[in-house]
Parts: structure tokens; sequence; C-alpha cells
């Protein structure tokens, strides 16, 4: 097909014919080789689109096709994600996007498989970051071989775990957004994959706009939501953000939808678009009301189209190996009636 369809552009160009002509009949023939290209299906009437809307919504609950992340306030916030939507996590170098993605991939692999690419790794340096996530163990222990006894120990019983866990990992897809698609139809169909995570969105690249950086972004943004409704899986897909949120003044660094980096079609694509952001990272070390943001993050959902809008909080374990749940903001304050009794006695 392409061969064909290059076989009549350079007739047309062989016409040497003024450039107007030329323009509009190299536009007449990609459009309709699109046209052929294309496929659409039929449509659907209303009445029948109701008729199974209302099915599901006075049915049973259908739990089944709901992917939660595994972390608790978020699934409560959106309802957790599911197959057909694309969904993005935007972060500043330094948050712990990669680190939050290895997270949900993990305990979404609990119960559907996952395909990981990744960009920036090696598949030997991501299995690694599953490792630490699993253990607590420093990343550094593992790469100076610095591990104790009972570290050895702890890697080693891991075999068993990692058995349990359907991930699929894949370091070697060059960038390119054609390979990537045509490697997850692939894993769709031998493994059953529902789950796609993408590490992340500026590292790809196409061949179709080389010499265009946002038309090429807009194109990735485009096929990796075809990819996630078209194949009824859901794509969530890290991105970077431009250097704005770094010049904004102290108190102000929370990322916003603008800040999504080369593109705004990656926010018009994404059905949510959730931001991680470390306080602590930009010196802030209290929140509003006085409570320590050492080890918190906030989980800022910006975009939600099944849902609403809100800001929930994890945090990091010790040596920063992991996202965990966080259970609220404890008050060190012990009231008790001896207390009480001082306060209304005058002291004389």
């Amino acid at each position: 097909m392409e061969n064909s369809l290059a076989i009549k552009i350079q007739n047309i160009l062989d016409k040497n014919e003024v450039e107007e002509d030329l323009l509009f009949q190299l536009k007449k023939l990609i459009y309709e080789n699109e046209l052929q290209s294309g496929s659409i299906r039929d449509s659907k009437a209303i009445y029948e689109l109701y008729a199974e809307n209302l099915r599901r919504a006075l049915g049973p609950v259908e739990n089944n096709n709901i992917i939660k992340s595994g972390f608790t306030d978020l699934d409560k916030a959106i309802g957790g994600f599911l197959p057909g939507e694309f969904v993005v996590i935007g972060g500043r170098p330094g948050m712990g996007v990669t680190q939050l993605q290895v997270n949900m991939a993990l305990n979404i692999s609990k119960t559907v498989p996952v395909q990981y690419f990744t960009f920036d790794f090696s598949s030997t340096q991501l299995t690694n970051r599953y490792m630490v996530t699993l253990t607590g163990i420093e990343i550094y222990k593992i790469r100076h071989h610095d591990l104790t006894g009972e570290e050895q120990q702890k890697l080693a019983s891991l075999e068993s775990e990692m058995a349990s866990r359907k991930i699929f990992i894949n370091d070697s897809c060059s960038n390119s957004i054609t390979a990537l698609k045509k490697h997850c139809l692939q894993q769709i169909q031998d493994y059953g994959v529902k789950v796609i995570f993408v590490d992340f969105i500026q590292k790809m690249s196409s061949n179709r706009y080389r010499n265009n950086r946002e038309l090429e972004v807009s194109y990735i943004s485009r096929e990796l939501k075809n990819l996630a409704k078209d194949n009824d899986v859901c794509v969530i897909a890290s991105s970077q953000l431009s250097r704005g949120v770094e010049t904004r003044y102290v108190g102000s660094k929370k990322p916003q939808l603008s800040d999504l980096r080369d593109s705004g079609a990656i926010e018009q694509d994404a059905d949510k678009v959730i931001f991680l952001y470390r306080p602590a990272y930009y010196g802030i070390h209290e929140d509003e009301d006085g409570n320590s943001t050492d080890n918190m993050a906030n989980l800022i959902i910006a975009k939600n189209r099944s849902g609403i809008l809100d800001e929930v909080w994890i945090k990091s374990n010790r040596n920063f190996t992991s996202f965990i749940d966080f259970d609220g903001f404890k008050n060190d304050f012990n009231f008790t009636t001896n207390r009480l009794n001082e306060i209304e006695k005058p002291p004389f």
C-alpha cells in the first residue's frame, strides 16, 4: 500500500505542473488514501445505546473491568482506571514518576497482566526498581553488591513473588510508536495484557513528523489514545513537564495542565491527568496547617473525564524505594481529663 502511494505521488511530481496544481493533486491523493485505509464501525441508534447503559446502571455492579491503582485514596477519587482510557502521569525530574508507575504496575499486576515500556532504563535496571520496591533495600546496595546476609536472603525470597506478577518489560522499541503498537497488539493477543505503561511520552518518536516536534508528540499522544480505545486496554503514560514549574514563585510549584511539555494534544487526548508533586523537593517542609511534608507526595488529579478533580496524599518509605498509602496526619496532642483539671483550676 505504501509503495503504491509512493508511486502515485512520484507520477504527480513527474508531470512538472505548476505548484498550485501539484499541491491540489497531492492533497486529493492523500485524502483518497485516508478514506481507503481508514475503518469505521456502523453507527448505533441512541435508543440502543440507552438500553445498554440502562442495563448497566440498574443491573448488578460490574467491578471486573475496574482497574485499581492500589492507592486507596486515589482509587476513591477517580474510581479506578478503566479499559479504553488514556491516562497521563506528569511530573518534573526528581519527583519519582517512574517509581510511582513501578508501584502501580506491581499493584495492578496482582489481578491483570501488565506491559511496561521503558525508554530511560534497561530491563535489568527497571527490574532492580521492582526488587527494591518489594524489599525496601536501597538500590545502590544492589548495584554495588553491598548487601548484608539478611538482605541477600530477602532478595532470594522474592522468587515466588515475582513469578506471581503478570508484568512484561520491554526496553527495545527504539522509541518508535509504530514498533510499540505492534508489540502491544501481540502481547494483548498472546497474554491478555490489560494495562500498558509507557515511560515516557517525550522519549518516543515517529517518522511521520520528524521536523516538527509538536506535531510529532501530538501524533504519538493520539496513537496511544487510539491504542487504548481500539483494544479496550488502559494506557498509562508518563509525561515530562515544562520548566515553567521551576520559575514560579516559592509556594506555587504545583504543576498544572498547561505545564505538559511539547504539545497541548496530550492534555486533550488524556482521559485522566495526574500530577506527582513533592513539596519537600522545593524546600517546603510544612503544609498550610503545619503538618510535615517530608517523605510526602501529592497526587493532583487535574483532569478526570469520569469523575471529580481532587488532590490526595501518598508517602514514600524511609529509603524512597516505594510509595504507600497515607493514613492521615497524626496529632501528637493527647487529651486527658487530668490536663483538663489543670486548665480549669488556677495555679494558686
